[in-house]
């Protein structure tokens, strides 16, 4: 069977024609080299080399064997150098979630650092609810989801990368519009529309907590799913809300975000199965975690 160490040891004979100079190249003993070749030869049926005493030629059968090993060999390089890039996470695919709300917030400069770092990776990007990225990391339709604070079990794991502070969205005509800071228990007679508990728990759970904690339950005139359609619903004087202040960066000429005096934050991070295998999910974490060291 012609094996890597066959073509290897013959194309460093073709390229130099010296037995001696092309032993030393590949690190063998000259006779080694010189078995090798004729074993390769007997393999082939056929004679590579025209050898007298003072040269060594190609015949055309070799330098037929010239060409087309040289393809195997650039070939099989090509093939190790995938190899090892999937194994090391610079070449694959990785699938990131994310919440609607995480794309006003710092996160995509992450995603930006890991896609600069690994140009071999496809990223593919899915933007889910909170409650449907859990599951899509659950069932392993994503690699890592981008989110408010979740609670895990093992195997899964969330590491908290950013907070982000809470601030009030009012419509751009209504009376607490132009104020700098409010306080929440300014908002205890407003309609509010807020994200289901079902849909965002963690954002949910902090909203109704903080409208608690000010003597009052929040009167929510309605529910729907998404950071971006509550800016908007506000803006069409149908209520007010409480979202995080990333959202401000939507800058929608209809709405108003104020700032609320001595309000908690939200943790952002990222969620992820500890027995993922994929390479490229190692390699994200590790990019993540630099750039938080960084700054």
């Amino acid at each position: 069977m012609i094996e890597h160490r066959h073509l290897r040891y013959f194309l460093a004979l073709a390229d130099l024609l010296h037995y001696g100079r092309a032993s030393a190249q590949v690190n063998v003993a000259q006779s080694s080299l010189s078995r090798q070749i004729a074993d390769l030869e007997s393999q082939l049926g056929c004679q590579l080399f025209v050898r007298t005493s003072r040269s060594v030629e190609l015949t055309s059968a070799g330098l037929e064997f010239q060409r087309s090993a040289q393809l195997v060999m650039q070939a099989m390089d090509s093939a190790i150098r995938s190899t090892q890039a999937v194994a090391r996470g610079e070449k694959g695919a990785l699938r990131i979630a994310f919440t609607s709300m995480i794309a006003w917030s710092g996160l995509p400069k992450l995603i930006k650092s890991y896609a600069d770092s690994a140009p071999g990776v496809n990223l593919e990007l899915s933007e889910l609810i909170p409650s449907a990225l859990m599951k899509a990391v659950e069932s392993g339709e994503c690699d890592i989801g981008l989110t408010f604070e979740a609670t895990v079990q093992p195997p899964y794991q969330y590491r908290e990368l950013q907070r982000e502070s809470l601030s009030i969205a009012v419509p751009a005509d209504h009376r607490l519009a132009h104020q700098k800071v409010v306080t929440v228990k300014d908002l205890i007679d407003e309609p509010f529309i807020l994200s289901p508990r079902e849909t965002a728990s963690a954002l949910h759970d902090g909203i109704v907590q903080l409208c608690r904690q000010n003597g009052f339950e929040p009167r929510a005139r309605m529910y729907t799913q998404l950071q971006g359609t509550i800016v908007n619903l506000v803006g069409e004087g149908l209520g007010v809300s409480i979202i995080p202040t990333a959202m401000s960066k939507s800058n929608p000429e209809s709405v108003r975000f104020v700032r609320i005096d001595d309000a908690p934050e939200l943790a952002l991070g990222m969620v992820w199965n500890t027995t993922n295998s994929n390479p490229c999910l190692s390699a994200f974490i590790q990019s993540v975690d630099a750039r938080i060291d960084e700054t």
